[in-house]
């Protein structure tokens, strides 16, 4: 199979908007020099050992839902778009189950990871740098815009979207997950903000814990509502087809919860009123 192509998109001669300059800076401070996820790998970074510790904490623990959720193994023949690479783990799955992968992040960190995952695996998929509302991204119109985990870090979130919109193909869909504002890890966020840094904004303290930044320099970070989030998505041309809650862990629940499958009944129940991801699929309105 082919090797995985990296390539530098060509940018508009328009900026960004100040706003959307700011984000994507502090999400670089953080990531280019820590990837998101790599505590739960001790092999060398980069190496196949690292990849799969990696993969089995996500699916093995953390989000085991995702694959299945997110109907991966549906994907066969159709152009599939990732907002947010990470270490390549979903394209990977998606790009293994037979879709042409596409996927774009603003950070080299990576990308490069990603590359590297995919060339280790033998699959193939078209990775591009930079923000999505400033760069072309080959291979559109997609049929599927995934991104789990990353519009809520994205402070011009409404303009990706109506990005997103134009480079779906007729019938389309997007599929995210963005963290939820009622569920446990945010209730736990809260508490110790209050009993450790309310000096601070919580903002900060949440992109602190949840996403390892410094706290002088945190990521955007938006924990809301399900009706928040609709909002943002209405107004960006989408309708909400399919919606569900989840991300409850096993250690949520002490004891008792390392006996429980984590993609059981048990946790994906509670996960419904406490989970810490909104998982929306969407259509154009």
């Amino acid at each position: 199979m082919r090797r995985a192509a990296f390539r530098k998109a060509d940018a508009p001669a328009l900026d960004n908007a100040s706003v959307a300059s700011a984000s994507n800076r502090a999400a670089r401070s953080t990531w280019e020099h820590f990837a998101v996820g790599q505590q739960r790998a001790h092999a060398p970074q980069g190496t196949r050992e690292y990849f799969d510790q990696i993969r089995a904490y996500r699916y093995g623990y953390e989000t085991p839902f995702i694959p299945r959720l997110f109907e991966f193994a549906s994907l066969r023949g159709k152009r599939v778009l990732e907002i947010g690479v990470g270490h390549g783990i979903d394209g990977a799955e998606i790009a293994r189950a037979g879709a042409r992968y596409s996927g774009i992040d603003i950070t080299q960190n990576h990308l490069r990871l990603a590359q590297r995952n995919f060339e280790l695996q033998h699959l193939h998929g078209d990775f591009v740098m930079g923000d999505l509302t400033e760069v072309d991204v080959p291979g559109a119109p997609f049929d599927i815009v995934f991104s789990f985990g990353v519009l809520h870090h994205i402070a011009h979130e409404r303009e990706c979207l109506r990005r997103v919109r134009e480079l779906l193909a007729p019938g389309g869909q997007l599929r995210i997950a963005v963290y939820a504002k009622y569920s446990f890890f945010n209730a736990y966020l809260v508490a110790s903000w209050l009993a450790r840094a309310s000096h601070m904004p919580l903002a900060t303290w949440q992109s602190h814990v949840a996403e390892l930044s410094g706290i002088d320099a945190p990521v955007t970070i938006k924990v809301r509502s399900r009706a928040e989030v609709e909002r943002v998505l209405i107004s960006a041309g989408f309708r909400t087809v399919r919606y569900a809650r989840r991300g409850f862990v096993q250690g949520n629940l002490p004891i008792i919860g390392r006996l429980l499958h984590p993609d059981g009944t048990t946790l994906n129940t509670l996960a419904r009123a406490l989970g810490w991801y909104h998982v929306f699929f969407c259509e154009a309105a």
